[in-house]
Formats: structure tokens, sequence, C-alpha cells
């Protein structure tokens, strides 16, 4: 488990854009490189990634994926927030560069 310290997170992060892009990266990076099996008879994917692509509109933006797992007994509770469900996925620390301004 990587213990995540508030004071971590980049003081140029104010917006919950900003916040989701930056978690997700540390996810990507924390990672390094793990796979999950998503689909049968399909190949493995990245855990964690962020990619950036162009929509038909013309707008770069942000792709993000994660496959997080989950305590079905922590997401069933009466007593905790669904977010709080959520397990490692590594025993790891982001990349320096994430974790400066």
């Amino acid at each position: 488990m990587t213990t995540l310290a508030t004071s971590s997170i980049p003081n140029g992060i104010n917006t919950y854009e900003r916040l989701l892009v930056w978690a997700a990266q540390c996810a990507q990076s924390i990672s390094n490189g793990t796979e999950v099996n998503v689909q049968e008879n399909a190949g493995n994917v990245p855990v964690a990634q962020v990619q950036l692509g162009t929509t038909a509109d013309g707008v770069y933006r942000f792709i993000i994926t994660a496959y997080i797992p989950c305590d079905a007994n922590a997401l069933n509770s009466s007593t905790l927030k669904t977010w709080m469900a959520a397990t490692d996925i590594a025993n790891a620390t982001p990349h320096t560069n994430l974790l400066s301004n």
C-alpha cells in the first residue's frame, strides 16, 4: 500500500479535473506496467493509463482508464463511502516529477 500524503499534491492542482488527471497519472506510475485481463479471450491491458487524444470536435482530451481493485464487502458497507472500497494496485511511490509543482 502506498499512502498518499496530501502535502504531495502539487498546489497547482486546484480543480477536480486536474486532480483526476494527476491521480490517474500517479496510478499509472505506481502500477509500473501491471496489466489486467478485462475481457475474456482478449489481451491484457494496463491497470491504469492516461492518454491524450483529439475528439471529433477537435478538442484535445485526456483519456483516462483505470481498473482499480474493489473490496466488495466494503462496497456494500452501510457506514463506508463508496470510494473507500478501492484497494491497492501496487506498493510504490509515484515518479518524483508527479510530486512537485
